[in-house]
């Protein structure tokens, strides 16, 4: 992925591995629930102690801007998500956690947690990602040429 001037080549080509050898029936064991939960714990600490105090406050026009982009963004996700539904006939929750704005290990995560489909979800989320590592450099070149 490197040599082919691929955007993101260590993410792209190790995809590319992972795809290959569950299509191949290689499924490798997944990992302990305990791990998994004190690694999302850790992540969210790490996460959460980078805020100061000073930047809440200075910045609540900034704030709002985020919030409302983030609830439009899921409004919009929610409304995909049933028109999906409502064509496919696959569960609403199942697709609103797939088509929703956020990371894969969070939304998969979630999903079994809610007892949703985890498969779909991992797969929707790991095509939104794909594409946009995929159309966000070309599209770019294109607007700003």
């Amino acid at each position: 992925m490197q040599r082919a001037g691929r955007a993101n080549p260590w993410f792209m080509g190790s995809l590319a591995v992972a795809m290959v050898l569950t299509a191949s029936g290689i499924e490798l064991s997944a990992v302990p629930r305990p791990i998994s939960n004190a690694a999302q714990l850790l992540i969210g600490v790490n996460l959460g102690v980078r805020f100061q105090r000073q930047f809440v406050r200075a910045a609540p026009s900034w704030l709002l801007g985020v919030a409302a982009g983030t609830l439009g963004m899921v409004l919009l996700c929610a409304a995909f998500a049933l028109l999906l539904a409502w064509g496919t006939g696959l569960n609403l929750g199942t697709l609103i956690l797939g088509t929703s704005p956020g990371g894969i290990a969070e939304m998969a995560i979630t999903a079994r947690a809610l007892q949703l489909g985890v498969p779909v979800v991992t797969a929707f989320q790991v095509c939104r990602l794909v594409a946009v590592l995929v159309l966000v450099e070309p599209l770019y070149r294109w607007a700003y040429r």
